[in-house]
C-alpha cells in the first residue's frame, strides 16, 4: 500500500507546515486547517487509486478476502467513490468552519459531527456488504 506511506508522509509535512506558520506568523488559526489538508489527502489517495492501481477499498477487502469476486471488486470501486464523495464534502464543511472564524462551530464540526459521520459511513457500508454478500 504505497498510497498509505504518501498520506502519513503528507500529512506529517502538511501538520509541520502548519505548525510552523503558525508559530512563525504568531497565528494559531493556521492550525485550524489541518482538518482540511486531511480530508484533501484522503481525497487524492482514495481518488487517485480509482485511476492508477486498485480501489482503496479494494485493497482493505482483498487484505480479509484475497480472491475478491468480480461482483466485490466492482463493489469496493463504488465504495471508494462514496468515500470521495464523503471527503470532498466533509473537507469543504471543514474549510467552511475555518473561514467562518467562529471556535464553537469548528470544533463542533470537526471534533465530533465529522467522527459521527464516519463513523455511520462506516457502519451502514458494513450493512450493506453483509447485504450484499448474501
Amino acid at each position: 500500500m504505497g498510497e498509505k506511506r504518501y498520506a502519513e508522509k503528507a500529512l506529517s509535512l502538511t501538520g509541520v507546515a502548519l505548525c510552523s506558520a503558525s508559530l512563525l506568523l504568531r497565528d494559531h488559526q493556521l492550525l485550524l486547517f489541518y482538518p482540511v489538508a486531511v480530508n484533501v489527502v484522503l481525497l487524492l489517495v482514495f481518488g487517485s487509486s480509482l485511476f492508477y492501481g486498485m480501489p482503496i477499498a479494494e485493497q482493505i477487502a482483498r487484505l480479509g478476502e484475497p480472491d475478491l469476486p468480480p461482483k466485490g471488486v466492482s463493489y469496493t470501486r463504488k465504495v471508494t467513490q462514496v468515500w470521495c464523495v464523503f471527503f470532498m464534502v466533509n473537507g469543504s464543511i471543514a474549510l467552511a468552519t475555518c473561514l467562518h472564524h467562529d471556535m464553537k462551530i469548528w470544533t463542533l464540526w470537526n471534533g465530533f459531527i465529522s467522527y459521527l459521520l464516519i463513523g455511520t459511513l462506516m457502519g451502514v457500508e458494513w450493512l450493506v456488504r453483509q447485504r450484499i454478500k448474501k
